[in-house]
């Protein structure tokens, strides 16, 4: 039979037999015949059937520099981290501006030594059942220590900067008086899986953390080999050459100084990441983007 969500009215089809269902596209779990959401607040989500090794290695071998055989590293220790969650729903917009909306999902980590890991990750919001106790002797479990209160004033304050960020870019000016209608609705809290990977490569020892749900590497660092570093070496060598030459000709140009130092100093900022890039034995790297801020694991430890 064909069902409608009460929450974001989407229709979807279950069985016959099913009185509670869950929304695949918001999550929310409700009682099919009266709409009322389930007063079940505890989930989780299934961890996934692959290997967290192989697919973390597999990924890390199309990265730069990597080792052509680091398929081949020694795992040493995979440990399952069961992360608790809250998960929210959030629609706000200005009364004064009434094209200025947001609507988005949520999680807030709520404990655990991964939850700073965790910050603006993009969590899934399909595919979550009701919390199965056994899952506490399976891997490493964390109780919540953030409570769901203070985790919806931390939605809040998202949806506000949001709200403002949107105004900015349309030209619509906020003021501090300006009144916003909001709802942020409570969608339970989420034992969510996440792989830690130990391996070993020449010898070091590294690390990479990958999401149990369905494989995305989180982050991850792995050894950048010498020709790798040599090759950026050389390249921030030619574009500081490049900028000393063009600096050359702008001061003969213009009989000034300023000529020359404007391309040292210009040359010597482009420079100055591939520079990074050529020093570093070891990179940091993800395939998830954080709050739409782009990659920003991508960076040399």
């Amino acid at each position: 039979m064909e069902v409608q969500c009460p929450t974001c009215s989407a229709k979807f089809k279950v069985p016959d037999t099913v009185t509670v269902a869950t929304c695949p596209y918001c999550g929310t779990t409700f009682h099919i015949h009266t709409g009322e959401e389930a007063k079940e607040e505890h989930y989780f989500f299934p961890p996934m059937k692959k290997d967290p090794g192989g697919v973390l290695l597999k990924f890390l071998s199309r990265q730069y520099g990597a080792p052509a055989d680091i398929t081949s590293a020694k795992i040493l220790e995979k440990e399952l981290h069961w992360v608790p969650v809250h998960f929210f729903y959030a629609h706000g917009r200005y009364r004064r501006w009434t094209t200025i909306e947001e609507v988005f999902f949520e999680g807030i980590p709520a404990g655990s030594p991964l939850a700073s890991l965790l910050a603006g990750y993009p969590f899934p919001i399909r595919g979550k059942r009701f919390f199965d106790q056994s899952l506490v002797g399976r891997g490493r479990y964390y109780e919540p220590k953030l409570s769901k209160e203070e985790a919806e004033r931390e939605v809040y304050d998202h949806l506000l900067n949001a709200l403002r960020s949107e105004a900015l870019e349309e030209d619509k000016p906020f003021e501090s008086g300006d009144e916003v209608e909001y709802e942020i609705k409570y969608q339970g809290l989420v034992h969510y899986p996440i792989w830690k990977v130990h391996y070993e490569y020449a010898g070091e020892n590294f690390a990479g953390y990958v999401d149990g749900t369905d494989g995305r590497v989180i982050k991850a660092e792995y050894p950048l080999m010498s020709g790798a570093r040599k090759k950026a070496s050389l390249l921030g060598a030619g574009l500081l050459g490049a900028g000393l030459v063009f600096g050359v000709v702008a001061a003969g140009m213009y009989g000034s100084a300023w000529g020359l130092l404007g391309g040292i100093i210009s040359a010597g900022a482009g420079s100055y990441g591939i520079f990074r890039k050529g020093v570093v034995k070891r990179r940091t790297v993800s395939e998830v983007r954080f709050g739409g801020g782009g990659n920003i694991y991508f960076k040399p430890l």
